[in-house]
C-alpha cells in the first residue's frame, strides 16, 4: 500500500531552521537567486528525500540550500491528530542586501 503522503503548505519545525550560507564566492560573483527544494517527511518529520525542483540557476547556491535544509528538524505533519507522512516546497532565497 502507498503512502499517502499529505502535501504541506507550511512546515513547522522543532528548532528555529538555521539560514542557509552564502557561498563566499556567489557573493563576489553578485550571484542570487531563489532555490525551490522540496523534502519528505514521515511520519516522525524525519527526512526521507530531499530534492531540488527548481534550481536557482547558481549550483554552489542549490548545493548551500540543500545543506541548510538537510540540517532542519521538521515536526511532523497531522491529519485528524495522526501523525502522516508529508511533503513541502521550501524557496530558499540567496538576495545580497544593497549595504554598503
Amino acid at each position: 500500500q502507498p503512502v499517502k503522503e499529505v502535501f504541506s503548505r507550511a512546515p513547522s519545525f522543532m528548532q528555529p531552521p538555521t539560514a542557509p550560507r552564502y557561498p563566499n564566492l556567489a557573493k563576489r560573483r553578485n550571484q542570487q537567486g531563489v532555490v525551490l527544494l522540496e523534502v519528505r517527511l514521515d511520519e516522525r518529520g524525519q527526512q526521507r528525500a530531499l530534492q531540488i525542483v527548481r534550481s536557482s540557476g547558481v549550483e554552489s547556491l542549490d548545493e548551500a540550500a540543500l545543506e541548510a535544509v538537510a540540517a532542519w528538524h521538521f515536526r511532523p505533519e497531522t491529519e485528524d491528530g495522526r501523525a502522516v507522512p508529508s511533503r513541502v516546497q521550501i524557496p530558499i532565497e540567496f538576495a545580497l542586501t544593497a549595504s554598503r
